[in-house]
């Protein structure tokens, strides 16, 4: 949590194998010194903390634990064992054997991955049964689904999610026939398949006027051009590329379905022609597109048949602004990193893509910049969404643009990394038997031990700790605090039931709360994707009229700013003023 970080300072200073970091002259990098050991494998965490497995810092070959300077062996983990990051600070060893907490050093040989998808697919059966009148099939809506192998995808150490299809009940609803659901470690989960955002449909029909309709989800039938329930949407081919603290980005297929008689015209405005190459209409009666769609993990206050859908998306056209076809690198792996879509490919070279997701005059659109391929002989992601590489001696960071930065000068045979952020990371080269560890984090005096880390010790938590399911807050006294507000510093928090720190929307008792990434609840004006809301001094989302520094604003009963419409007689604005 960024309040608990402390900012990592301009000078790292190192110990032992925590390699001394020295400006090098006339350059905006940093030189970093080398050790000799040998490294087969290293995971970076935050705060000086690392896996390390090898012969290091003068040491037998073991995997050890290093934090604060200090190399622990490691308890019931065998050097060259095959490892995976998992949650927000676990090493799965051995797929699921045993688990390193990078938060402590402790190892513990539950299976830790196996039990948080067995208690979420338990929540998530308890929570779909409770909530489901027809959005699914009863057998399905009764059954405990897997979660082995569903794991959303995510930059490193981030929140974890799972999606899993539920048959849907086609008796009820007009769905697809089978529906995805995303859920968290609780079993709070989102019907992803349902809410559209707002895709405007413009549609035409012999002897009838031009119309345009905004379609917002793909249970309803909409009325087109001369013809009632005449438009209808669905979403296809959706594979999860990424996510944040409050969102969930996924590729899909939109196709837009018209009765006979009834054509589209303009998807958002775009008008359909032979240029805008993004709309295929080769299927008599529809009209499809591939979009990059921006899902909330927060649930809308509404429901489907009984289920809870996501509170807002976006379906943004993988397109130019012009409806002009984008296309995504191929056999791409993408990060989120500040709301960008990163996509890029690694191997000898990496190639590097940013997608900022726009709008227009209404339009939703894909503003895709490519930049040059580049040699790299190892790439990683970090914690934050961030893509490095490493080439020739340099480690490179990605400008989330175009552009690759110099940031470190290393040992010319390294060809392996691992990082966690700038101020945290390993690079190796294991046959040249050369490595460096660069830390913001490290203290001055080395400790030669080889002592197991004691895992028993008991510790008294006090404020916010985080664990694999999120930041948990605790008070003076070491009491978990559970469903209630939290005041740290003057800066409102909210602790749900289940003891985990809110982000995003967050109903209390019917009031609408929004809390940033870092669980900071805000006040004032907040834009939600391409929406803007309106929290009042005391947290709590603003509906109807506001008077805002004298301007006059409308926010629906949802919350939304309303704007270049009428309500009540008032004209309002494209800024959403009343227009006096």
């Amino acid at each position: 949590m960024i309040k608990r970080i402390n900012k990592a300072t301009s000078l790292l200073v190192a110990a032992a194998a925590i390699i001394s970091i020295v400006p090098a002259s006339a350059a905006d990098y940093t030189k970093i010194d080398s050790q000799e050991g040998t490294v087969y494998s290293a995971v970076a965490y935050k705060d000086g903390k690392f896996y390390i497995d090898g012969a290091v810092n003068n040491k037998d070959e073991a995997a050890y634990y290093l934090a604060n300077g200090k190399y622990n062996a490691v308890a019931n983990v065998d050097t060259g064992s095959s490892v995976t990051t998992y949650g927000n600070k676990y090493i799965n060893v051995e797929d699921g054997s045993s688990f390193l907490n990078l938060e402590t050093g402790a190892v513990t040989t539950d299976s830790i991955k196996e039990n948080t998808e067995d208690d979420m697919a338990s929540a998530l059966r308890k929570n779909i049964k409770k909530d489901t009148d027809g959005r699914y099939t009863t057998a399905d809506a009764e059954s405990i689904k897997s979660l082995a192998g569903n794991e959303l995808a995510g930059n490193k150490f981030g929140q974890v999610w799972y999606g899993v299809k539920y048959a849907a009940d086609k008796a009820t609803n007009n769905a697809a026939t089978d529906l995805n659901v995303y859920t968290d470690v609780n079993g709070n989960y989102i019907d992803a398949d349902y809410n559209l955002g707002s895709v405007k449909v413009t549609t035409t029909a012999t002897g009838a006027s031009e119309k345009t309709v905004t379609v917002s989800n793909t249970d309803d039938s909409y009325n087109g051009a001369g013809l009632d329930n005449s438009v209808k949407a669905s979403v296809s081919n959706e594979t999860v590329i990424g996510q944040d603290d409050n969102y969930i980005y996924r590729t899909a297929k939109v196709t837009v379905k018209t009765t006979t008689g009834v054509a589209v015209s303009k998807i958002d405005g775009v008008t359909i022609a032979a240029g805008t190459t993004a709309f295929d209409t080769t299927v008599t009666g529809e009209v499809s597109f591939n979009a990059i769609q921006k899902i909330s993990k927060a649930q809308a206050s509404d429901k489907v048949n009984g289920a809870k859908y996501a509170k807002t998306v976006n379906t943004y056209v993988l397109s130019d602004d012009a409806g002009v076809a984008a296309n995504l690198l191929a056999s791409a792996k993408f990060s989120i990193v500040d709301g960008k879509v990163v996509a890029y490919t690694d191997g000898t070279s990496v190639d590097a893509q940013t997608i900022v997701l726009k709008s227009s005059q209404g339009y939703y659109y894909t503003d895709i910049t490519d930049a040059d391929a580049e040699d790299a002989t190892a790439v990683d992601v970090d914690a934050n969404g961030n893509l490095w590489r490493l080439e020739g001696g340099y480690v490179y960071k990605f400008d989330n643009t175009d552009a690759w930065n110099k940031v470190y000068k290393v040992d010319g045979a390294m060809n392996k990394l691992s990082v966690y952020d700038q101020n945290d990371m390993v690079v190796w080269n294991e046959s040249d038997e050369v490595y460096s560890v660069i830390s913001a984090k490290a203290t001055e005096t080395p400790v030669d031990t080889t002592t197991p880390v004691d895992t028993t010790t008991p510790v008294q938590n006090k404020g916010w700790v985080n664990t694999a399911a999120g930041w948990t807050f605790y008070n003076a006294t070491g009491s978990q605090t559970k469903g209630q507000w939290v005041n740290d510093s003057g800066v409102w928090y909210m602790v749900k039931a289940d003891g985990i720190m809110a982000t995003g929307w967050y109903n209390d008792n019917g009031t609408w709360y929004f809390l940033a990434g870092s669980g900071a609840m805000k006040t004032g004006w907040v834009q939600d994707g391409s929406t803007w809301y309106y929290l009042q001094s005391s947290g709590s989302m603003k509906t109807g009229w506001l008077n805002d520094n004298g301007n006059w604003y409308y926010l629906n009963t949802s919350g939304a700013m309303l704007a270049n419409t009428t309500v009540d007689g008032y004209k309002l604005g494209v800024s959403g003023a009343w227009v006096k």
